[in-house]
């Protein structure tokens, strides 16, 4: 048998198809077609029912690339706070026969064993495909309801995502200062990357030295994770959850935005969603352009050791991309 790594996207899917039928097998559903949604990192599956349901199956990624099953555990009894939210629109998870929120399994084919986990479906399109004035004011009403949630949230036992208190908070390997990176890093540019890693974790420090406790942040709140259906937005993906601050989860969403030409209106329609609910979180000038920088590092740090091959040759554009974002947003 070829080896996973080894396949074509479609071959890689074919695998993950398996795995995925091999996980439903633990679920009270009556399966009657699974397609593939996406596979550029963990495996996304429509799962459509004999009575005409709708589910999401997430084949997750495993080892150092993926979440432990402790922060997917999290995840699930976050979903589960938020279900009892009226005001909030985000997938139900969905339990196996025996209870459990996440299954674990493995197949021929695919070397490592994987964690599964069966979503309600959200519908519509993405909001990027209906990206209004109108619904760019919602998305601002729906991190603001996300983090009034947030504010009342009480931990169940055994609750435990990672904090976003350093400039790569994943817990993966820093390369973009590696000596194999030098090519894409000429003098001019690492000082810019070292400049701004400073100033990042400087505003981190400031931050987490406030006295205000951090919060549950969704932490991939954009235009490709927020489903847009008639009047109303759902929020889906909550994988990558963190202990942090409005301020930092603003900063994600606005980063999706910078490449708009009328980024500026966008901001600006966001914010006014935003302070229909809570106060703007920003403490100073520039502080969430800081924080916009600071995805932009953890992204380009990603891209050059992605496990796909395909995103890894983007690198060397990616790369300078950043630095010119870095250098406006940070005035460098």
């Amino acid at each position: 048998m070829r080896p996973y790594h080894e396949l074509t996207y479609r071959g890689r899917a074919l695998r993950l198809r398996r795995m995925a039928f091999a996980a439903l097998a633990h679920y009270d559903l009556q399966v009657g077609r699974v397609r593939l949604l996406s596979n550029d990192l963990n495996g996304i599956f429509r799962v459509d029912t004999t009575a005409g349901e709708k589910y999401v199956l997430r084949v997750c990624l495993p080892g150092t690339v993926g979440h432990t099953l402790e922060e997917i555990r999290s995840e699930m009894m976050w979903l589960e706070a938020l279900h009892n939210d009226a005001n909030l629109n985000a997938p139900q998870p969905v339990a196996t026969r025996d209870g459990r929120y996440v299954t674990t399994v493995e197949v021929d084919g695919v070397p490592e064993p994987r964690h599964c986990v069966v979503f309600t479906w959200a519908p519509g399109p993405d909001l990027a495909d209906r990206l209004s004035p109108n619904n760019v004011f919602m998305m601002g009403e729906l991190a603001a309801r996300l983090h009034s949630q947030a504010e009342s949230f009480e931990p169940p036992e055994g609750f435990w995502i990672r904090s976003k208190n350093k400039v790569f908070p994943y817990g993966e390997g820093v390369v973009i200062f590696d000596a194999e990176q030098k090519p894409l890093f000429p003098p001019e540019r690492r000082s810019v990357y070292q400049q701004a890693v400073d100033r990042i974790q400087g505003a981190l420090d400031r931050l987490y030295n406030r006295g205000e406790p951090p919060r549950v942040i969704h932490n991939d709140l954009h235009q490709w994770n927020v489903k847009a259906y008639h009047s109303r937005l759902f929020a889906i993906d909550f994988e990558d959850l963190m202990w942090g601050h409005p301020v930092q989860d603003i900063a994600v969403t606005l980063y999706y935005l910078v490449g708009y030409d009328n980024y500026l209106q966008l901001r600006d329609t966001f914010r006014h969603g935003y302070t229909m609910h809570r106060d703007w979180p920003e403490a100073y000038e520039g502080e969430i352009d800081t924080f916009i920088a600071g995805r932009g590092l953890t992204l380009a740090n990603f891209v050059l050791q992605d496990p796909d091959v395909k995103y890894r040759a983007m690198a060397p554009e990616y790369v300078e991309r950043i630095e010119g974002r870095l250098v406006t947003l940070l005035k460098l």
